[in-house]
This record gives structure tokens, sequence and C-alpha cells, in this order.
């Protein structure tokens, strides 16, 4: 039995760009996506923009989508990636202007979007876009390990290694904030579960 059945249902419709299974699909990861693009880009709207981008992918590649919903799900994050990191040399290349960096107000309500403890937060900032992503696909999202080295593209020893080395990363960060809140919420992960 497939790990997503859901997900397994809406693929042959997908394939057959059937409306209704792009809305079940968007019902289903859309929220994770989102989550994994905000990661990335640090903007809500940004990061509604690339998941609908990957959406939009989708319906042009819907008939070459092979697999099962697992793979279908390792394509949309996969997607949502090369969106933000897309944006994120735009950016490089165009910084905004001070007037275009002003919080909306509803960013300035949501202090946590992730739903992290703010110590983590501020932590997760520090880090590089790909530790952010690796991150926020292992533990906030909680994909597989096999999963996260499919959305980043690595091989499974590459992805662990890639992972360790983030979380090495938040730790030391996360020392040098003097709450530890959110030290606890970030398990090591487990090479068997990469396996």
């Amino acid at each position: 039995m497939s790990e997503y059945p859901q997900l397994d249902k809406l693929v042959d419709g997908i394939r057959r760009r059937s409306d209704p299974a792009f809305a079940d699909l968007y019902y289903l990861i859309g929220d994770a996506l989102a989550s994994f693009a905000f990661s990335m880009l640090r903007d809500h709207r940004a990061a509604e923009d690339a998941v609908q981008q990957a959406f939009l992918e989708l319906v042009k590649a819907a008939p070459t989508i092979k697999g099962d919903g697992r793979s279908l799900r390792a394509w949309l994050f996969r997607s949502v990636r090369y969106t933000c990191l897309d944006e994120i040399r735009r950016r490089k290349r165009h910084p905004e202007t001070p007037t275009e960096t002003l919080p909306e107000q509803s960013t300035l309500i949501d202090d946590s979007p992730l739903g992290l403890d703010p110590d983590l937060e501020a932590a997760l900032a520090q880090l590089t876009e790909r530790q952010r992503a690796l991150l926020t696909l292992r533990h906030v999202l909680e994909l597989s390990g096999a999963e996260v080295a499919a959305a980043m593209e690595m091989k499974r020893p590459a992805a662990y290694a890639a992972l360790a080395r983030a979380e090495r990363r938040l730790r030391s960060l996360l020392e040098g904030i003097e709450s530890h809140a959110g030290a606890a919420s970030l398990p090591m992960t487990d090479t068997e579960d990469l396996g």
C-alpha cells in the first residue's frame, strides 16, 4: 500500500488534466508547499506565487507525470524549490527599494508563519536557503528522508549529510540565543530513517 493513497488516486486525473483532481491536489498539499516556499523566500505573497507557478507547471507537464502520489508530491516540491530559487536570483539582481520592503499588516500580526518558536525562526533566518529548505522539508513538513532527497534532487547519503550539517548549524545558532526553547523541537535525523 502506498504512503499517499489520496494522492495516488489523483495521479490519473492529473494526467488527464481534470479540474477536480487539481483542486483536490491543491487542497491536500497546497499548505505544505506554501510553508516550504515561505521557508525559502520569507515572504507570504512570493510563497503563494511560487505555489501557483508550480501548479501552472504541473498543468503543462501533467500528461508526462510518471509514478504514484509520492512521485507527484516530490515533483511539486522540486517545482516550488526551482521557482523559489529563481525568485531569490531575481531579488539579488533587482534589490527592492525601501518602500517595497515595508511589511504588510498581516505579516506584522503573524510573528511565526510556520508556527515555530520565535527564537527558532530567528535562527532559521540566518541559514542558507538550502539549509532552510532541508530543515523545513524534514522537520516542519515531516517528509521522509527519501522524499527530502527527491525534492532536493540529491542522493540519499548526500541529503543526509547536508541535513546533518544544517541541523548542527541551527543548533549552534540556537546556542547563541538566550532562550533555548526552540532547540528541543528539532530532533537529529536518524540515518536509518533516510534509508
